[in-house]
């Protein structure tokens, strides 16, 4: 129960304080005038040619996702495991091993997920996503 009461104290306080913000900047753009609103560049104005363009290293982007999905993936099965009692927790060593099962395991959708969004992307190379894709935890890991 203490707990309990804690996260809802600590979301009660940030939300006071983002309704404070919130305020203090809707009663300042309030006071604007529509004439200096469109003469000022702020915001999305500022970034949204930035947004929807390629990223540089398309191949090294790719890969960045596609590892962070297989981690994500691995991890969740193996917390799954745990629950169910399939891996046991109390032996040295059963959760790294298991992890290690489950990242090799889980490698095709890693290697699946980063060569659709380079697909995406235009990327011609995908064979060369794939190889990044396998080598990009691990490698620097070892």
């Amino acid at each position: 129960i203490n707990s309990f009461v804690l996260v809802l104290l600590l979301t009660a306080f940030l939300t006071i304080i983002l309704m404070r913000v919130l305020k203090n900047d809707f009663s300042r753009y309030m006071e604007l005038d529509d004439e200096t609103l469109e003469e000022e560049e702020s915001g999305w104005k500022l970034i949204h040619g930035d947004v929807f363009r390629f990223p540089e290293f398309p191949v090294l982007f790719c890969a960045s996702v596609g590892t962070g999905v297989q981690l994500i993936v691995a991890t969740f099965f193996l917390l799954g495991l745990a629950l169910t009692n399939l891996i046991s927790t109390t032996r040295r060593g059963s959760i790294l091993a298991g992890m290690v099962v489950l990242y090799c395991l889980t490698c095709t959708v890693g290697s699946y997920v980063s060569t659709r969004l380079y697909l995406q992307m235009n990327g011609k190379a995908w064979v060369r996503c794939v190889l990044v894709t396998a080598g990009l935890f691990p490698v620097p890991v070892a």
